[in-house]
């Protein structure tokens, strides 16, 4: 007698069906990562199209000082002392009225601004106010300007979404999407000017202290007088400065 080996008939099928759907996964996993790609790429290429235009700016730092110097053409035009805290939600509201402000009358000639950051806001620590702080001076410290400034723009814009939002990482992954270069990426990523940026800003409180008897932020002073003593309005400082 005969035996015979009784197979199922549906055994090769399911192993062609098996490796289909296999197939379908892969092809739905590149699809989804080429999606992502260009996503990434597009947004990348979107931000820094929004670079801001920083033609007609002047801008020095020299490491061991604290201040950022902003100037136009003109050398002699009227200067202010600026004080802001990346932290401060009065340095955002002061930022939103008078930046553009400000920017225009840099490019025009009219003013010239000295930048003293601070970073009281993180109470001694390394937080938000310094670690957005080191990423915008080793931006400055590689000529970044357009990064730097389309950087500190964001940060104050659309603080309530960003205040602690980045750790380092965050922070060069922020000015990698706006193509700063690859030096400046790397030092933000690596904390490079986080000694600096707190040291800039605990001496920048100082200078206030010593120089009127107290500190805060946003200020806007003016051979050493408040602004608001000069003229009344804050809020249109860069008018009054350009007028002085």
């Amino acid at each position: 007698m005969t035996t015979r080996k009784v197979q199922n008939p549906n055994k090769k099928g399911n192993s062609a069906f098996i490796w289909a759907v296999v197939a379908v996964i892969a092809i739905a996993l590149l699809v989804i990562g080429l999606i992502i790609y260009n996503g990434r790429n597009n947004r990348s290429a979107s931000m820094r199209e929004s670079l801001m235009d920083v033609t007609g700016l002047n801008v020095s730092w020299n490491e061991d000082e604290d201040i950022i110097h902003i100037t136009g053409d003109n050398k002699d035009a009227n200067k202010a002392e600026l004080f802001e805290d990346f932290s401060c939600s009065h340095c955002a509201d002061l930022y939103k009225v008078a930046e553009d402000s400000m920017m225009d009358k840099l490019k025009a000639g009219e003013i010239a601004v000295d930048l003293r950051p601070m970073t009281a806001l993180d109470n001694g620590q390394i937080g938000h106010s310094t670690n957005a702080l080191a990423a915008e001076l080793a931006l400055f410290a590689h000529n970044d300007i357009a990064q730097a400034f389309t950087m500190r723009d964001y940060l104050f814009r659309e603080q309530q979404t960003a205040y602690n939002k980045y750790d380092n990482d965050g922070f060069a992954d922020l000015v990698a999407g706006y193509g700063a270069s690859k030096e400046a990426v790397q030092d933000i990523r690596d904390g490079k000017y986080t000694d600096t940026a707190k040291r800039m800003g605990d001496n920048n409180r100082k200078y206030q202290e010593d120089k009127t008897g107290e500190a805060w932020t946003p200020r806007v002073l003016v051979d050493g007088k408040d602004i608001e003593k000069i003229q009344g309005n804050r809020d249109d400082w860069p008018e009054t400065l350009s007028q002085l």
